[in-house]
């Protein structure tokens, strides 16, 4: 599934039409298990100018990170964690800064315990002063 076609789909989501929600959700449950939907995903997050896109797909981010975690090479990882920390501080929706904050405290449960994300306790450091 390409990015625009997820797109589509989640915007489906906020349709009135109940059978076409259904129908939505019933796609992405399929799709969510392959690491292809954290790319996505973590794309739409960052990129789409729709505000409901960006918020729902960190819903969804938060949802599967930890399992798709361990898919991702080491690159993949820390691209990922760069990408949430950078559009965390850099989106203007405090709603969807507030989900953005939500995605990294999921995937910090599973990190810092094992002291593989030092940049995030620099990032609060850094942006409390």
């Amino acid at each position: 599934m390409t990015p625009e076609e997820l797109c589509t789909i989640l915007s489906q989501l906020f349709q009135p039409d109940t059978q076409v929600v259904k129908q939505a959700t019933e796609t992405l449950k399929v799709y969510f298990k392959q690491v292809e939907a954290l790319e996505n995903l973590l794309l739409l997050m960052s990129q789409n100018p729709d505000q409901q896109v960006r918020q729902i797909s960190c819903v969804y981010l938060r949802k599967i990170i930890t399992r798709l975690w361990p898919n991702l090479n080491a690159d993949q990882q820390l691209a990922t964690k760069n990408l949430l920390l950078t559009r965390f501080k850099e989106e203007p929706v405090t709603l969807v800064k507030k989900n953005i904050a939500d995605v990294i405290g999921n995937l910090g449960k599973i990190l810092i315990p094992n002291k593989e994300w030092n940049e995030l306790f620099q990032f609060i450091f850094t942006s409390t002063q």
